[in-house]
């Protein structure tokens, strides 16, 4: 499906707020008629300097019955149609004039709403992360939690898809994931045995300080993947491992990183 991402169908209070926050309270609405608008954008013109905007809208001069603009007999009566036509328009004029502070306040009043319903939805993630998942966004420190948090809502369809869940990893620390899958028992015997998914973030030239400090951060991640993603029954590991290149010596060695007992 083409996706259409034509910024002119926007509404005068989406972009208007986005682009002078700060002039919400001040902007100048005038309204030439919704004639316009299969023509034109919302926005006919746009003054920032003056804080006025032109739009193609509706005031509400044009709630009121025709007649109380002129008759109908006024030009048809009329000896002089040039004249009786530009003194009509001028009195049209200034009723729009009389009405332009009505239509400004109920254009700042939508550009309150706007504003507040955009407020709603970018934070209604983290309501339904915090009151359905109880996972509270705002107090969570670590950033690879925060960043896999967005998709919680779509946990239970992606439990246990071990793919997907090895390109999120990929994506998130930016490095090379190798995903291993097998049996895992916590004595030799192979009667009794759970099914074992294993995760090796390969991250090469690790200080053991960097290392210690990133296990800081892989372990309750690690923890956050088996509680949302990893069926029950599965035993998920995570561990950061050294590249597969071949062991320099002048590399402190770091034990279950790039080395082992």
């Amino acid at each position: 499906m083409k996706r259409d991402n034509n910024i002119s169908q926007a509404s005068a209070e989406l972009l208007l707020n986005y682009l002078f926050p700060e002039l919400a309270e001040e902007w100048i609405a005038d309204d030439k008629g919704s004639f316009y608008r299969n023509y034109n954008r919302d926005i006919l013109a746009l003054y920032p300097d003056e804080k006025r905007v032109i739009l193609s809208r509706d005031g509400f001069l044009k709630l009121l019955p025709q007649g109380l603009l002129s008759g109908e007999e006024d030009l048809k009566d009329s000896k002089d149609v040039v004249a009786k036509s530009k003194e009509l328009e001028r009195h049209i004029h200034r009723l729009c004039e009389a009405f332009l502070p009505i239509d400004s306040l109920h254009f700042r009043r939508k550009l309150k709403i706007e504003q507040q319903v955009s407020e709603l939805l970018s934070t209604r993630l983290e309501y339904l992360l915090k009151h359905y998942f109880g996972l509270d966004l705002t107090a969570e420190q670590n950033p690879f939690i925060r960043a896999l948090a967005v998709v919680l809502p779509f946990a239970q369809q992606w439990r246990g898809d071990f793919p997907l869940l090895r390109s999120m990893i990929e994506k998130l620390f930016g490095c090379e994931v190798v995903m291993t899958q097998g049996r895992w028992s916590e004595s030799d015997s192979t009667l009794s045995w759970l099914p074992l998914v294993r995760f090796d973030l390969q991250i090469p030239d690790l200080s053991p300080e960097a290392y210690r400090t990133l296990m800081a951060q892989v372990q309750p991640f690690a923890d956050f993947i088996r509680e949302w993603f990893v069926p029950a029954e599965v035993v998920c590991q995570m561990n950061i491992k050294e590249s597969g290149q071949p062991q320099r010596t002048d590399t402190r060695l770091t034990l279950d990183y790039n080395t082992q007992l």
